[in-house]
């Protein structure tokens, strides 16, 4: 029973700590964890990719449908990065938000 109410108590707290969007109403639960685990495959989708460097992007989903953001340092590494996600499976669609680094 004690480790039921810890388990129920780190379960809250995630929610919580994760921007509460379920809680929001943005999202139904089942939405959350969908979204959660759709993000962490694609964000492990760059970094096995060793011609994209994953750390320069960021990955937000929304209802299967990804926004990748964050500084390219090349068209092809965005395209890559792109195809990437789009094989990550329960993806819908993924908008590019990304900008280019300069020469500079």
């Amino acid at each position: 029973m004690n480790t039921s109410v810890k388990w129920v108590a780190v379960t809250t707290i995630a929610l919580f700590a994760s921007g509460c969007s379920v809680f929001k109403g943005q999202k139904t639960a089942g939405q959350f964890v969908d979204d959660s685990t759709i993000a962490t495959r694609a964000k492990a989708a760059l970094v096995k990719d060793s011609t994209v460097s994953a750390t320069d992007f960021s990955v937000n989903v929304y209802k299967g449908e990804v926004t990748l953001t964050g500084v390219a340092k090349s068209e092809s590494e965005v395209s890559r990065a792109i195809d990437d996600i789009k094989r990550v499976d329960g993806v819908k669609s993924v908008k590019n938000a990304t900008r280019l680094a300069s020469a500079n």
